[in-house]
């Protein structure tokens, strides 16, 4: 009996070791992305006051920037050209304009060992004046003062209505309450979303709650013909962001159907939703795939669909009494 004690609390501990472990390594690699994504900050950052050395101090000593300068009017071959990180440099200090102002506010940021690459949607104002839109990817090697762009590649484009109106979502780490029990990721996930008109929504925290390639599918139906809508975590924002300040949109969790094996989980979180004028309100399912890694829970994938005539919520579904 005292053996089997014994070995009851060795594992134990050995199962505690094993989250702590998991939990440090995950703390350790979204620090290593941002210090990876501010490397881009940096260097918009040292653009907008025009200091060479700082642009300099961005990239490795062989660093280059390509421009891919597309058509005005979106049709045709794009041209390129290649800069040096000195010639870049040089050619913004010496730069008469007014400031340089560049935003890439959703940067995707993947990691293999000492390679980074960072990569998103940008808007390039000189002054006030909107100039261009475009992606730019920057591809990062790590070197004993951290993180350097060795070469990146801006796309210049003049079709920009979608970046103008993108939401700037700022990384943060997430809160423990949110993603260590099912309970924490799923009250989360629809509290960041709910809120009255004008208010913020908490995107920053939203991101938090999935894994870095969510996918999210709206399901809808017009004309008789069933339509999904896939999106990532950028553009299901951009799409949602300005209806739910404007009308005070709110959804909330009614019933839950949890299935879960091992580190997997699927929940169907039966939800009901209203803007604060109660004009719009409605009933609906949301299909919510989940993984845990050791130290946190993880959305993988949503679907929802709404309630209609049609397309009844099933009873089984519903608490006893609320059909």
């Amino acid at each position: 009996m005292i053996y089997e004690n014994m070995k009851k609390t060795l594992c134990a501990a050995m199962f505690a070791l094993s989250i702590f472990g998991n939990a440090q390594a995950q703390t350790a690699k979204a620090a290593d992305e941002k210090a990876a994504a501010d490397v881009a900050d940096k260097l918009f950052a040292a653009m907008r006051t025009k200091n060479a050395d700082e642009i300099r101090a961005v990239f490795t000593p062989e660093g280059q920037l390509v421009a891919v300068d597309k058509p005005r009017g979106g049709e045709g071959l794009s041209k390129t050209r290649v800069s040096t990180a000195d010639g870049f440099a040089k050619m913004i200090a010496d730069a008469k304009a007014a400031e340089y102002i560049e935003k890439m506010p959703n940067k995707e940021v993947k990691i293999s060992g000492d390679l980074a690459v960072v990569s998103g949607r940008y808007t390039f104002f000189v002054g006030e004046k909107f100039s261009h839109c475009g992606t730019n990817t920057f591809n990062l090697v790590r070197t004993e003062s951290g993180w350097r762009i060795a070469n990146g590649v801006s796309t210049l484009e003049f079709q920009c209505e979608r970046d103008l109106k993108a939401v700037e979502i700022p990384i943060i780490e997430a809160n423990p309450r949110d993603v260590a029990t099912l309970d924490g990721i799923v009250r989360a996930f629809y509290e960041t979303i709910s809120g009255g008109k004008n208010v913020a929504r908490q995107w920053s925290r939203d991101k938090t709650l999935y894994a870095p390639d969510v996918r999210f599918v709206a399901i809808s139906e017009q004309n008789g013909k069933i339509r999904a809508d896939i999106m990532n975590h950028e553009r299901y924002v951009n799409n949602s962001n300005e209806f739910f300040v404007a009308e005070g949109f709110t959804e909330r969790e009614i019933n839950r159907v949890t299935r879960r094996f091992g580190n997997l989980a699927h929940v169907f979180s039966v939800y009901e939703y209203s803007t604060e004028d109660k004009k719009l309100a409605g009933r609906g399912v949301n299909s919510i795939e989940l993984f845990w890694d050791g130290a946190r829970w993880w959305i993988s994938a949503v679907t929802w669909d709404e309630e209609r005539k049609n397309n009844p919520i099933p009873k089984e579904f519903l608490v006893k009494g609320k059909n």
